[in-house]
């Protein structure tokens, strides 16, 4: 069964600035001394460090009344600290380890800073841990001195409201409150996400319209250029026939000026073969005339 080994106090209320050990057995413990001695202060120690923020279940008006000599004129640093340590070893505090040491400590600006086994942690994760082994603020029924003189002084509203807090009840308001925000604050934050939800609807429908113009425009421009493709290759090939069509016609005429300037080289060749023959016909035609000649005038002179 989860108990508490001992309690370690510094600078809380009336046990100074110097380590203070309170060593405990299992089962029931009594402690003490003369009045004042601190007995209650030993008590306020333990439902501090297990987390307990309300000044006057500890006797004080505000939680920096709990650092021992607060408005005095010690030099250094003031803080109260106290570290309970509990016997774990049936794992009933959720925490794989025999003993759990829980410390609180307090600064003389109210600043708390929470340790498990030495280790930072916070308020929140401590009362959950001692909350699992029945074992937090909410469990213990914890009745400070002169407690019951005073109820029996109070209005029934105080009352109420202090057997609720000495039973338990005002914890599980803590909680109640607390889930309560933290439901508001998930409502809140669904708000926000459903909005961002809507926002990012619309932002996806914008973007499927423009991608869907994007692909009709992608189609459009893809038959486009699918017609100019079939109007480039239908020109393509008009050009191609034509100029095929004109090679042929070069070719034709370059036939038919080779066949020219050959006829051309033929019939030169013919006009000096005659040329030829002319030249001889007139020099036969020459020497027949001269033949002529002298034999004319032979005869004239023979007669």
């Amino acid at each position: 069964m989860v108990h508490i080994k001992k309690v370690e106090i510094f600078g809380f209320k009336s046990f100074g600035f110097k380590n203070t050990t309170v060593m405990f057995e299992p089962g029931l413990v009594s402690i003490s001394g003369p009045n004042g001695s601190g007995k209650s202060n030993i008590l306020d120690a333990i439902i501090f460090a297990l987390g307990e923020n309300k000044p006057k279940m500890m006797r004080v008006d505000k939680l920096r009344s709990l650092i021992h000599d607060i408005e005095g004129n010690r030099h250094g640093p003031k803080m109260a600290r106290s570290s309970v340590h509990f016997d774990n070893s049936d794992r009933k505090i959720p925490v794989d380890s025999d003993l759990v040491e829980i410390t609180r400590e307090m600064d003389d600006k109210g600043e708390n800073n929470y340790y498990l086994n030495k280790k930072p942690t916070n308020r929140s994760q401590i009362l959950d841990l001692l909350d699992v082994a029945n074992a937090g603020l909410g469990q213990l029924n914890a009745v400070q001195q002169g407690t019951v003189t005073r109820i029996s002084e109070f209005t029934s509203e105080e009352k109420r409201k202090t057997i609720e807090d000495l039973i338990g009840l005002s914890y599980f308001d803590e909680k109640k409150i607390e889930a309560i925000k933290q439901l508001d604050d998930a409502d809140r934050r669904l708000e926000i996400a459903l909005a961002k939800m809507g926002e990012i609807k619309k932002r996806i429908d914008e973007l499927e319209e423009e991608r869907n113009q994007k692909l009709r425009h992608g189609i459009l421009d893809r038959e486009l250029n699918r017609y100019k493709s079939i109007a480039a290759a239908n020109k393509l090939r008009l050009i191609t026939n034509q100029k095929s069509s004109k090679e042929d016609t070069f070719n034709k005429i370059t036939t038919e000026i080779k066949t020219f300037d050959d006829e051309r080289v033929q019939i030169r060749t013919e006009i000096n073969t005659l040329d030829t023959k002319k030249s001889k016909l007139m020099t036969a035609a020459n020497d027949y005339s001269q033949a002529k000649a002298a034999i004319d005038s032979e005869l004239s002179a023979a007669m």
